[in-house]
């Protein structure tokens, strides 16, 4: 995360001594607060406009062996401030930002960040939709109200996903698939929304996804399927010996790629969309003129409106090839010899 930090900062944020990095960091990376806005309010010695910042404090979870159990909030977002609300109840930051107890006793920190509170926030939508999809079918066999748009995506999953690729044991995976494409592809259209964490961005989240796919293969995995691993049928012992660490290796590349394909894309929109956005104040701030923020604000609304046209294509289409690769993946984990 340091190098992602110091990419961005020269990647992005030279011309504006940083603040267009920071304007970005803030988005893409998780916090324990959610940044809403920042609002003009008066003006500094200097003369220059004074922000306040708008932000929405998540809950910080901390079990103290002594202690007990801790909920509160911590309204400042800074490591002073947020030093300043957590001394009083016997617990310390480090600069890494690190909660620790005074005594020196071993915490469970388990607060909230963002990216915690959009995953528990996109499940609960989830679980809304699907009880009210089945709902609208005991009442009547014509699909409603959510049914009628949950319908044709399920049914395509499932015609063209999961049956050309796991045969007669489509059903028994199809609930799976379907959790993961609406959870990534939810996610995704979140990520586009201006209150938003970017959870698919977060690389921890997709590897979460990525490794649940990866044991659900393999513990769904043939005898076939592993002797094609370790001891490849109908070829030369020598050609066996050579060709059982490339399948070993390829085993982890399979998850490795879902990994990073489904993190880079997103996260490479998000950076493309808000380094367009933040070139009309670095610029603005660069020339020391006002005249240069709009004329690139022009620029960058045209561009920024086909990012974000393309994102809205690429959080369907990410979802997608995530859900085909896995049942892809499975299927073969799946055949007899």
């Amino acid at each position: 995360m340091r190098y992602l930090r110091l990419l961005l900062f020269f990647g992005i944020g030279w011309a504006g001594g940083g603040e267009g990095s920071n304007f970005i960091l803030e988005h893409v990376l998780d916090s324990y607060d959610w940044h809403i806005t920042d609002l003009p309010w008066g003006k500094n010695p200097d003369g220059t406009t004074h922000y306040i910042s708008i932000r929405l404090p998540l809950p910080r979870i901390l079990y103290h062996p002594r202690q007990g159990l801790s909920i509160f909030f911590v309204r400042g977002h800074t490591l002073e401030e947020v030093r300043q609300e957590l001394e009083p109840r016997g617990f310390n930051i480090t600069p890494k930002g690190e909660i620790v107890a005074l005594d020196c006793q071993p915490i469970w920190d388990l607060s909230l960040t963002k990216t915690a509170f959009q995953f528990l926030l996109v499940g609960v939508i989830l679980f809304w939709l699907g009880r009210q999809a089945a709902r609208a079918y005991t009442h009547s066999p014509i699909p409603r109200g959510a049914a009628r748009w949950l319908e044709p995506v399920i049914l395509f999953i499932r015609d063209e996903v999961a049956r050309p690729n796991l045969h007669q044991h489509a059903d028994r995976f199809l609930p799976y698939l379907l959790t993961v494409f609406f959870f990534i592809w939810l996610s995704n259209l979140f990520g586009l929304t201006p209150l938003n964490s970017n959870i698919m961005g977060n690389i921890t989240l997709t590897f979460f996804l990525a490794l649940l796919s990866f044991l659900l293969v393999q513990l769904n995995g043939t005898k076939s399927y592993w002797q094609h691993i370790f001891w490849y049928p109908g070829v030369p012992v020598w050609l066996k010996i050579f060709m059982m660490p490339v399948e070993v290796i390829g085993m982890f590349a399979r998850p490795f790629a879902l990994m990073m394909r489904l993190f880079a894309n997103i996260f490479a929109g998000h950076l493309m969309l808000l380094s367009g956005i933040g070139l009309i104040f670095i610029l603005a701030q660069t020339l020391h003129s006002v005249a240069a923020g709009y004329a690139t604000s022009i620029l960058s609304l045209g561009l920024g409106l086909f990012v974000m046209a393309l994102e809205t294509l690429v959080a369907a289409l990410q979802a997608y090839i995530f859900t085909m690769l896995t049942s892809v993946f499975l299927g073969m984990a799946l055949e007899e010899h």
